[in-house]
């Protein structure tokens, strides 16, 4: 079995990786029939799984269906599952698996709560430690059996392996992470250091052994682990061994194919511990909370868009288990069609529902599958106007500062600003994410949104040196007026989405709108007359000169020009029945 060695370092042979564009459209999985493919207008398989063993059967399986997507030009994304894929593992290591079970405080073994319905051999499904070396021999093992075809890139499930299992569930106290945590500690802090932690003899430490000594049990640290001893730093540790395990996977994977893979994780990249792993992907690639059981279109997954493309990715989503399982109960495609708008309206995309996962804790896992008259239009409206999403960004004067101290206040800025219409961009500043601000980033804004928390020292000396406003979130009330003036639409429940292309001064602006007017009954928006002005001076941020017309283009209409009207400070425009989905082109020329 070849090691986690690597053939060369990939960053010094590879300088641009692949990158998903704002027009992919993306299938979760491989569909049953390759013929959805060109109905839908694919262009990515992200999700797509691995040669079931390293049989030549089997790898012919698996090459046909890599080669069946290729041939019809989608770029295809083999898969490793860090946690779900128990059963493979029992058969890996068939004489000695419960040695790599995950384990609570009191040695418990610890499975993993929503594959509760699932059992293998008599076994259920148990969560194996990815700090155990035979498991980590696993992931290579999967790793192999992805790289046995022509992929072109890599997709990473339950990612967070134990240091998810820790975060939530109470582990893992296996040897390997006390060992692990033992020596983490020893090489990260001094004696003085130690002993001040209650740690007299380094080399004899037993995490396990010293919480049971201080009357910790299995179910306060499930619950409270936070607030007790070495509580933040196990987690810190266990997050570091994990993104360790991250980089080996792919950097395995791409000396193993010989070039770089479209890198992706199972992520909602919307908390500061799912975007831990930024530097080490190409995209965000899962499942993201939709709350169907409200019946409404959510505005949540509009800031995990907005917060991506700060980090210079994008996210390729789908609704959680428990959304698809609400959609499969109640047979309402239209409110999916909402989902799958807003995610291209700012920047990101929405999988294919072609064949969802869906949980229930009644049900467990079942599956809902849609139907391609249902979306395909959709997706194929995307791609036939490719060139109005490819290589746009958000339009705005306002740009959110993020840190991960600063998380919550961001997030609620972002929230109330995407409500009221009002455009802003996010600035990453946190440090460890690996994005570089300049001065450039800084001075395209006139206004820094930023929360109640210190700013990195690096990012507080450019904007000393920038001509920016400074402004800390307090409401939209406390905003100043020019930050927030800048969009003016009739009526409620319509999301307005501006992009520009900064690269290309002579493309349109776009101007996405969407009808969040959801009725029920009908599985529809209820349809309506809008009119939306925007500021010209922020157009004239992305427009070299005077806008002289404006283009309609519905995913269900051909496109036509409607007049605009430039009043003083406004460009207003007016959309006579918008539907679920309207992409307004502002053009010069």
């Amino acid at each position: 079995m070849v090691g986690w060695v690597l053939l060369w370092t990939v960053a010094g042979m590879w300088n641009e990786r692949p990158q998903l564009k704002a027009s992919d459209v993306v299938f979760m999985y491989a569909p049953r029939d390759p013929a959805l493919y060109d109905a839908y207008a694919g262009t990515v398989v992200g999700w797509a799984g691995r040669a079931r063993s390293k049989s030549p059967q089997d790898a012919q399986w698996f090459r046909q269906r890599v080669e069946e997507a290729q041939k019809r030009r989608l770029r295809y994304c083999g898969s490793v599952d860090f946690v779900v894929d128990f059963a493979g593992f029992i058969d890996f290591r068939p004489d000695r698996f419960m040695e790599a079970v995950c384990r609570d405080l009191d040695g418990n073994p610890i499975t993993v709560p929503w594959l509760w319905d699932h059992r293998y051999k008599g076994h259920p499904a148990y969560w194996f430690c990815t700090n155990n070396p035979d498991y980590r021999a696993y992931l290579r093992d999967q790793v192999e059996r992805a790289c046995i075809a022509p992929i072109d890139g890599l997709h990473i499930d339950d990612w967070r392996g134990t240091a998810a299992c820790s975060a939530w569930f109470g582990g893992c106290f296996c040897p390997h992470c006390t060992e692990g945590f033992r020596n983490w500690l020893k090489h990260r802090f001094s004696e003085e250091q130690l002993k001040a932690m209650g740690i007299e003899r380094i080399d004899e430490f037993d995490l396990r052994a010293f919480l049971k000594s201080k009357g910790i049990t299995a179910e306060q640290w499930r619950k409270q682990r936070s607030r007790l001893p070495f509580g933040e730093l196990f987690q810190q540790f266990q997050t570091e061994q994990m993104l360790q395990v991250v980089r080996e996977v792919f950097e395995y994977a791409e000396s193993l194919r010989g070039k770089p893979l479209l890198r992706s994780v199972n992520s909602s990249a919307s908390s500061p511990e799912a975007l831990v792993v930024t530097p080490l992907v190409d995209f965000f690639c899962g499942e993201m909370g939709h709350h169907a059981s409200t019946a409404q279109a959510p505005v949540e997954p509009a800031f995990v868009f907005r917060l991506v493309e700060g980090l210079g990715k994008r996210q390729a989503a789908t609704a959680a288990g428990h959304d698809w399982a609400w959609i499969a109960a109640n047979e309402k495609p239209g409110l999916v069609r909402t989902w799958i708008a807003q995610a291209y309206a700012f920047g990101s995309a929405f999988m294919v529902p072609h064949r969802q996962w869906c949980y229930t804790p009644e049900k467990g896992t079942h599956w809902w599958e849609g139907k391609t008259e249902d979306f395909a239009f959709v997706y194929r409206f995307v791609r036939e106007n490719a060139n109005l999403f490819d290589g746009y960004r958000t339009l705005a004067n306002l740009s959110l500062v993020y840190t991960h101290a600063n998380f919550s206040e961001i997030r609620s800025a972002a929230l109330e600003l995407i409500k009221a219409n009002i455009p802003f961009s996010i600035l990453v500043a946190e440090p460890t994410l690996g994005i570089k601000v300049t001065p450039k980033d800084i001075s395209a804004c006139e206004f820094l949104l930023t929360g109640k928390q210190p700013l990195p020292p690096e990012f507080e000396q450019l904007v000393k040196s920038a001509k920016v406003s400074v402004v800390q979130w307090q409401g939209i009330e406390k905003l100043p007026e020019s930050a927030f003036r800048q969009v003016r639409v009739s009526g409620e429940k319509v999301r307005v989405a501006l992009r520009y292309k900064p690269d290309d001064p002579k493309a349109p602006v776009v101007c996405h709108l969407l009808n969040q007017d959801y009725d029920l009954q009908s599985d529809d928006v209820r349809p309506r007359e809008v009119a939306v002005s925007v500021s010209r001076a922020l157009l004239g941020k992305a427009l070299k000169g005077v806008p002289q017309r404006a283009i309609l283009r519905t995913p269900k209409t051909p496109p036509v020009e409607i007049p605009i009207r430039l009043d003083g400070d406004w460009l207003t425009f007016t959309v006579p029945e918008l539907g679920f989905w309207a992409v307004v082109e502002i053009v010069v020329r």
